[in-house]
């Protein structure tokens, strides 16, 4: 889900309180919820209201690079060290080619939730190749993000996104990621993303048997739906007493390993 549910600020701004809804696509599958989250200083939690994408009423708490993915219903939650898989994805065989970013504010402004909100496009190509067993895997990206911001919150979207990014180690996707989280001014009150990849390997091998398509289009949607300045709330981090923890990578969902994507998340 990318960074749709990991957002952070830092703690001079006010606690801030929105509902969105977020869709998925692909040339297989669509999922979709609504959430609310809350974002107070340099934490947040993001409570799932309902979609097939997330158990409703299920619930994540980001704090100190940290999440915490909460289920009610089972008492119970699995905790994921932000950091310690960054590090992971650095120390990888992910390589990063022939990145370059462009940004352009276009014209259009609308209301959002209310609220007044400037275009902006992000459009970013690269090379990814990932090594399986000493075959490396090549495609090429083209990403094409929209994003409508305010600052009516002060610098909060600013803030959010240099505490919300994860440094790798590996300077290449770490350039790619602050592309995306910082090129572009304000909070984000809708966003779109349209990817397109297409597998070079097996465009220039053409003997492969396996029926992959050469190309590949994803996209992702997310609108605020609701939005304003709320008290702070110290309980709203707090796992409740009495609830078990588990081990994430056996119990967690598999659409919860969409935050660790190297594809561009949205927030």
């Amino acid at each position: 889900m990318g960074a749709a549910v990991i957002l952070v600020a830092h703690a001079a701004f006010p606690a801030i309180q929105y509902e969105f809804i977020q869709t998925s696509r692909s040339d297989s599958d669509t999922t979709d919820f609504t959430a609310r989250a809350f974002v107070d200083g340099e934490r947040s939690k993001v409570e799932f209201l309902s979609g097939n994408a997330y158990p409703p009423g299920t619930y994540v708490i980001s704090s100190a690079r940290k999440l915490l993915f909460v289920d009610p219903t089972q008492k119970s939650y699995t905790e994921l060290n932000t950091m310690s898989v960054a590090s992971a994805i650095g120390t990888s065989s992910i390589k990063i080619d022939n990145f370059v970013p462009t940004v352009t504010k276009l014209d259009d402004q609308i209301l959002i939730a209310g609220i007044p909100a400037e275009h902006y496009r992000l459009t970013m190509t690269y090379d990814i190749t990932v090594t399986f067993k000493a075959m490396p895997v090549k495609q090429s990206v083209y990403a094409v993000i929209d994003k409508w911001t305010t600052v009516q919150f002060g610098d909060v979207g600013e803030a959010v996104a240099m505490m919300n990014g994860l440094q790798t180690g590996n300077p290449k996707i770490d350039e790619m990621m602050a592309a995306e989280t910082t090129k572009i001014r304000g909070f984000p009150l809708k966003q779109t993303i349209q990817i397109t990849t297409t597998n070079l390997s097996r465009r220039k091998s053409g003997t492969s048997q396996l029926k992959i398509p050469v190309t590949r289009t994803r996209s992702r949607e997310f609108t605020i739906i609701k939005v304003g300045e709320v008290p702070s709330k110290e309980s709203a981090f707090i796992v409740p007493e009495g609830f078990r923890k588990l081990n994430f990578a056996e119990q967690a969902p598999k659409s919860q390993m969409q935050v660790l994507s190297l594809e561009p998340s949205s927030k």
